[in-house]
């Protein structure tokens, strides 16, 4: 792909080396790497052991066609497709070992993610947890010492559980890829990056 008109604006060849793991190819994991790939990341590695299923399709970057297959394979097929990016991925759940300089949590799950940042070693250079309802998200970037980041763990029994019909649009999830992987440009473009973003998107806030 011709990144001409970005050069100005983000540090490509950087961008384009530096290793990124994401973990969960499902509603954010999946917007996720198609943006980085078309921001100029080259260097994606993508966990999910998730079959697609059709209620997955209305908030998920998968196709029709693409029911019953596992979503990294999927996922791996569409990125090359549109992006020329052949990203690495593993049919299996991430159990910490092996993070990447940015590392990249879009689980749905509490217990998951406390689990994940208790085993993660060595911590990455930034860590970035998504955290989405059906239209309000959060995005968090943290360094390898994020003490404050530990405070906004709880267990999942804590936590509030929508009703399985208010859980994910489509404009959530890709709003907050987008939000995402712009924090990762400006690691990769060694600008600053924000800490804690929330996103209402009914009510058109960014806080």
């Amino acid at each position: 792909m011709n990144f001409h008109r970005q050069l100005d604006v983000l540090d490509v060849p950087r961008l384009a080396r530096t290793p990124i793991t994401v973990i969960g190819a499902g509603a954010v994991g999946s917007f996720t790497v198609l943006a980085l790939a078309k921001s100029g990341a080259e260097c994606i590695t993508v966990y999910d052991d998730d079959l697609i299923e059709a209620h997955n399709l209305p908030n998920q970057w998968y196709r029709l066609t693409d029911l019953g297959r596992p979503k990294v394979q999927a996922l791996k097929a569409l990125v090359l497709e549109m992006t020329g990016v052949d990203i690495k991925v593993v049919q299996e759940r991430f159990r910490g070992d092996g993070a990447s300089e940015v590392t990249i949590c879009a689980v749905d799950s509490m217990d998951v993610r406390i689990a994940l940042w208790r085993a993660l070693h060595p911590r990455p250079a930034m860590w970035v947890d998504a955290r989405m309802g059906a239209e309000v998200g959060k995005v968090m970037c943290v360094g390898a010492f994020g003490s404050w980041y530990e405070e906004t763990l709880h267990p999942s029994s804590e936590a509030y559980r929508a009703p399985c019909t208010a859980r994910a649009t489509m404009y959530c999830a890709s709003g907050l890829a987008a939000f995402i992987a712009g924090q990762v440009a400006n690691y990769a473009s060694d600008r600053p990056t924000r800490q804690d973003i929330t996103v209402d998107f009914r009510n058109a806030l960014i806080l």
